[in-house]
């Protein structure tokens, strides 16, 4: 194995360690990982690059095999050329920022990987009786599996989204994923080809499904939906900006995601203890009412 394919390990490890964390956004910390990796493979010649590309891209046959399994991972970190990485980091932005802010950081790092994954093995059963490895790279398929959570969970949210070349956010976003769906379906029986459609439709799958199963469980039958008790708690510019989105949430689901990023930075006025949402309010761990 080259060393550069080692060094880009460790900086996939770092990575995960940072998501494990929990602290940042972890759209930000994985966009950043893949420029960065994008960007040691460059200082690479073309040989050399290829060498890594293989060490780390996901090959489909041997994965019946049992080998290099940890590529489904390295896989989605490792991109072929810039217009490759931009498009993809472009995606995984739009859609990423504002679904993590629905959802939580637990849940989207779980429909990224768990999705990814999914289209891999997808991409593999495609090729299961070719007489070719193929090395897939990219995080197509993860980004794809956070574009079927979107659409199964906020599906009439209007984001910043990307109809065709146009980025708006005009029209509801269950209108763009479709129309990409729909070309990935058209495109899907093309063979050969050097895009793994597979792989996408494969992540778009799994990602909706693992976000219906993942859900926020509360509903508004479980917790208090009047979050106005929070905001005098809402002391810095960050804290104030949840509570805005939480205010502004089209649906309790929402609006329960910014009130628990809320509550996990403040502490009862009265005692510092942490605070916890029940079915008649705010409480502390000490009962004291918000």
């Amino acid at each position: 194995m080259e060393t550069v394919s080692w060094i880009i390990i460790a900086i996939v490890a770092v990575t995960l360690i940072l998501l494990a964390l929990r602290k940042h956004s972890p759209t930000i910390i994985l966009a950043a990982s893949n420029m960065i990796i994008f960007t040691v493979m460059m200082t690479l010649g073309s040989f050399e690059r290829m060498s890594v590309t293989i060490d780390l891209g996901f090959k489909s046959t041997l994965f019946f095999n049992g080998e290099d399994l940890w590529t489904i991972v390295t896989s989605m970190f490792v991109h072929a050329n810039f217009m490759h990485l931009i498009g993809n980091m472009l995606f995984l932005v739009a859609i990423g920022l504002p679904l993590e802010s629905r959802i939580g950081k637990e849940r989207f790092i779980a429909i990224y990987f768990l999705g990814g994954m999914a289209g891999s093995a997808l991409f593999a059963f495609t090729e299961w009786n070719s007489s070719i490895i193929y090395v897939a790279v990219g995080a197509s398929g993860a980004i794809s599996a956070l574009m079927g959570a979107m659409i199964m969970l906020y599906p009439r949210e209007k984001i910043m989204f990307f109809l065709g070349p146009i980025l708006t956010n005009r029209f509801s976003v269950w209108i763009p994923i479709v129309i990409w769906f729909a070309m990935q379906l058209f495109l899907f029986p093309l063979d050969p080809s050097p895009v793994a459609y597979a792989a996408h439709l494969g992540g778009f799958a799994a990602g909706a499904g693992i976000a219906r199963i993942l859900r926020p469980g509360k509903t508004s039958k479980d917790i208090c939906t009047d979050i106005s008790a929070l905001e005098r708690l809402c002391t810095s510019a960050s804290l104030r900006e949840m509570y805005g989105h939480a205010e502004n949430s089209i649906d309790d689901n929402s609006k329960m995601i910014w009130a628990e990023n809320i509550l996990k930075n403040v502490k009862c006025p009265e005692c510092g203890s942490k605070i916890t949402m029940t079915r008649k309010g705010f409480r502390c761990e000490n009962d004291h009412e918000i």
